[in-house]
């Protein structure tokens, strides 16, 4: 890595993007994703059935995922098509969402387990002086990406960003969603490494130019796959960041 760390030191990097799922906490979202939406489902009282509302759900996740236009928040674009495709107010569904993160997430706590190595991966991210942000796919409200960073034990740490539904327009692996961290720390995409570890959503980053480490520890492979400049498990990931 020591290579590969001079090749970053030439870039100057000023920012260092760490996606969260997989990369610095471990979760199943095979059944996180079920047991969250079956949560606020059920704060619906029975207004929507619940298999209904998990279809729905799953379709405006999807949407978000898909494409963005930038005139709305992914929160706004996501309520939005949930209440035209159910009947529901937004502000119903919203506050379904609200009632079940106030009261209900700490049922998910056992799916999330802490990566060993994060503290101290964030620990060498954090000593390079560059600005270190959280960019988890901004499909959760705050409350429930705050939720994992903190049984994770991760919550202690000063990210300059963590990205999330209310605070973004887009999603990865749209190049827009990275445009949008360029602009608002005002950097230029070689001044960035993004590490994560998948293929397509984490990856995509370097089709802008930006830096990407993939993380393949708990790889995901998508069928729309972008190619890393550097790979390795978290020890190697380690030995990367102590070296910028």
């Amino acid at each position: 890595m020591q290579e590969a760390a001079r090749r970053l030191r030439a870039r100057r990097l000023k920012l260092l993007l760490f996606d969260l799922d997989g990369t610095l906490l471990r979760v199943e979202m095979h059944r996180f994703i079920p047991a969250y939406l079956a949560g606020i489902a059920a704060r619906l009282d029975g207004e929507l059935p619940p298999a209904d509302f998990q279809r729905l759900a799953r379709k405006g996740i999807r949407l978000l995922l898909s494409a963005g236009d930038g005139r709305m928040t992914n929160a706004e674009r996501f309520f939005g098509f949930l209440s035209e495709s159910s009947g529901l107010p937004v502000a119903r569904l919203a506050r379904a969402v609200e009632d079940f993160c106030r009261d209900g997430l700490a049922t998910l706590r056992p799916l999330v387990e802490a990566v060993p190595t994060a503290s101290a991966l964030l620990d060498a991210a954090f000593a390079t002086g560059c600005r270190v942000v959280v960019a988890t796919n901004p499909v959760f409200p705050k409350a429930a990406i705050d939720a994992r960073l903190a049984w994770a034990g991760l919550d202690g740490y000063p990210f300059d960003l963590v990205t999330d539904w209310d605070r973004s327009r887009y999603c990865k692996p749209q190049q827009d969603y990275f445009h949008d961290l360029l602009r608002h720390f005002a950097v230029a995409p070689e001044q960035v490494l993004m590490i994560g570890n998948d293929t397509g959503h984490d990856m995509a980053a370097g089709q802008i130019g930006i830096a990407t480490f993939l993380v393949d520890s708990w790889l995901i492979e998508r069928e729309e796959s972008f190619p890393a400049d550097l790979r390795g498990g978290h020890a190697e990931l380690l030995t990367l960041l102590r070296c910028l």
